[in-house]
């Protein structure tokens, strides 16, 4: 088994052999063209605003739910209205660059009726990228909540490496975190990789081996304190057949070396594997001190988790400039 380390050359000579994606490449909107339902909100015949999707889907509404969202469509309003002819026919009108699909999608977390998610990991990814360019803050919170409230979790290890290189395109540095995080449940070899290596960007791949590193760096030191004087007395004075909990402190050095092994049944695992192998008492540790003790490594890997920095995710975020979205 190749581990993560035997993969940086190739990942390296890779990216110098494959032309870089630029951010207006990265960020090119995927094909979002299907029907979506008409609602008669977004027709009000009491609209005072439309706005136009790339596709020329309109939207006409009532301006007073968007100013009150977003600074920057608020300001594209404020102009339109301004240069708009009083007694004009029509309605004054904002272009946008989104596609009908995803403002239909968004606007429903705007106005007051049910939201709607869309099917797709990237197009979920695209409405929240789109409220994060028009600066709605509350709206990205009410996204992610509902996001949040999916089962399965929209961020799980079967989504974790397209979320993470979806949210490093879109510049959604939240979801990339928590998609980096979620990775930490593969062992990051050559073989558990294959299947993300013709899906993956290498340079998000790269990025991905170097939060690994720095998770691991960081665990080494936290748990080697953990061992010395963190592990619960209800676990540490159970009788062993060595006399101490070898095994124990074998199992929390190989977090360290593979977060992937962080994991309840791992850790049973451990424990039935020596129990069988030495026909030990730790068999009888009492479920209290277990609980005791995978609650205190629990704790002190998320805390490693939140001192991680982040700077090393790559952000794709461009300054939100008016003419963006013209």
């Amino acid at each position: 088994m190749f581990a993560i380390d035997s993969i940086v050359t190739d990942l390296v000579l890779g990216l110098m052999a494959t032309p870089t994606q630029t951010v207006s490449e990265a960020s090119a909107p995927p094909s979002d063209s299907h029907e979506f339902p008409n609602n008669p909100i977004f027709d009000d015949p009491d609209a005072d605003i439309t706005l136009r999707s790339s596709d020329d889907h309109e939207f006409r509404i009532l301006k007073f739910y968007i100013i009150k969202v977003s600074p920057v469509l608020r300001k594209l309003i404020e102009s339109a209205s301004s240069s708009h002819a009083a007694n004009a026919p029509s309605l004054p009108t904002i272009q946008l660059s989104d596609s009908g699909a995803t403002l239909s999608r968004l606007l429903t977390f705007i106005f007051p009726m049910p939201p709607v998610l869309p099917p797709t990991i990237e197009q979920t990814m695209l409405l929240l990228s789109a409220a994060q360019k028009y600066q709605m803050d509350l709206i990205m919170s009410r996204i992610r909540a509902v996001v949040a409230s999916q089962d399965p979790p929209f961020i799980r290890p079967e989504t974790a490496f397209e979320v993470y290189s979806l949210a490093q395109t879109y510049g959604l540095r939240e979801e990339a975190l928590h998609a980096a995080r979620t990775t930490l449940n593969f062992p990051f070899t050559l073989e558990d990789l294959e299947g993300e290596l013709g899906s993956t960007r290498l340079d998000y791949l790269h990025e991905l081996w170097s939060y690994h590193n720095r998770v691991r760096t960081y665990l080494a030191d936290d748990l080697t304190a953990f061992k010395a004087t963190g592990i619960p007395s209800a676990v540490t004075t159970q009788p062993c057949n060595y006399g101490t909990l070898t095994w124990l402190c074998e199992y929390i050095t190989s977090i360290a070396e593979s977060p992937a092994l962080f994991d309840l049944t791992e850790f049973h695992m451990y424990l039935s594997s020596h129990i069988t192998s030495c026909h030990c008492q730790c068999g009888k540790i009492p479920s209290k001190a277990i609980h005791a003790f995978w609650t205190a490594l629990t704790n002190l890997v998320h805390s490693c988790m939140k001192k991680v920095s982040v700077d090393g995710l790559r952000n794709y975020m461009v300054p939100v400039t008016i003419s963006m979205f013209l």
